[in-house]
């Protein structure tokens, strides 16, 4: 009997993947992923089972991206590498600090630091400053009232807030931890105009077999923090009759990325 060529396993796998959210429950799609990442003899398998993990917002996939570090092959380091940069765990900075020294290919090396500096400052790739086109000066505040550990909530609100500030030509945003007096230093004798958003995530609510997630987005002058507005999109998906923490995890996304959108439209009437 011939074996399927390498290119149809890829093809299968990926199919798999795409359909096994609504087969198994997530624990055990990590683990299929997990043990296809450490056995699989084709490297473009590895490859796309790294990314998957990387994609699952799981903690149990860290251990086996961190091990993945050490694979044979560079494609697979690499995708192993990006993936825990977007899993954002903790124990995913750990590992990629102690694999970092190490590693002697430039494109693993490279892409090892970059997932470092994303997880450093707080999931999100620290923002370009401001330029000659800036307009708007974003400071971002996250405020974790949803019962999750902060390690999962800040990174992920952050990043999608600050993804969605940047799409707009003329913003910047403010580097995680800058000060009130760091904050005045950067917009003196500028001609930008400084805001300061506080988004909090309150807890998800599970009822009725859905799942529903506000984010409490306010939005106040910067650095002297005058309340402007606030606004606080609620989003419910059905059919989530017990915890998801993955549509969690969506939702609270898709709600920032509203708030966001609702802050352009109040900067650009002003």
């Amino acid at each position: 009997m011939r074996r399927p060529s390498p290119a149809l396993v890829l093809l299968l796998v990926t199919l798999v993947l795409s359909l096994w959210p609504t087969r198994l429950h997530a624990n055990q799609r990590t683990s299929y992923l997990a043990a296809q990442l450490k056995s699989n003899e084709d490297y473009r398998v590895r490859t796309q089972a790294a990314l998957a993990l990387g994609a699952s917002g799981d903690d149990a996939a860290a251990k086996p991206l961190c091990d993945a570090l050490a694979d044979s092959n560079a494609s697979v380091k690499v995708a192993a590498a990006a993936a825990l940069g977007k899993l954002g765990k903790p124990s995913g900075l750990a590992c990629l600090q102690r694999a970092e020294p190490r590693e002697q290919t430039p494109s693993v090396k490279a892409q090892i630091k970059k997932s470092i500096a994303a997880l450093s400052s707080g999931g999100a790739a620290a923002p370009p400053p401001p330029g000659a086109d800036t307009k708007y000066y974003v400071a971002i505040e996250i405020s974790n009232k949803s019962g999750r550990p902060e390690s999962e909530i800040e990174p992920l609100v952050r990043a999608a807030m600050q993804a969605k500030i940047l799409s707009r030509a003329g913003y910047a945003v403010a580097p995680k931890g800058e000060t009130v007096a760091q904050g005045k230093k950067i917009l003196k004798g500028k001609k930008m105009q400084g805001f300061y958003l506080l988004a909090t995530v309150e807890p998800a609510i599970y009822q009725n077999g859905n799942l529903t997630q506000v984010v409490r987005v306010s939005m106040w002058t910067y650095p002297a923090k005058a309340l402007q507005g606030e606004f606080a999109p609620k989003l419910t998906q059905s059919g989530t009759p017990k915890k998801d923490v993955q549509s969690e995890n969506v939702l609270m996304k898709m709600c920032v990325e509203n708030a966001v959108e609702t802050f352009h439209k109040i900067v650009a009437s002003l």
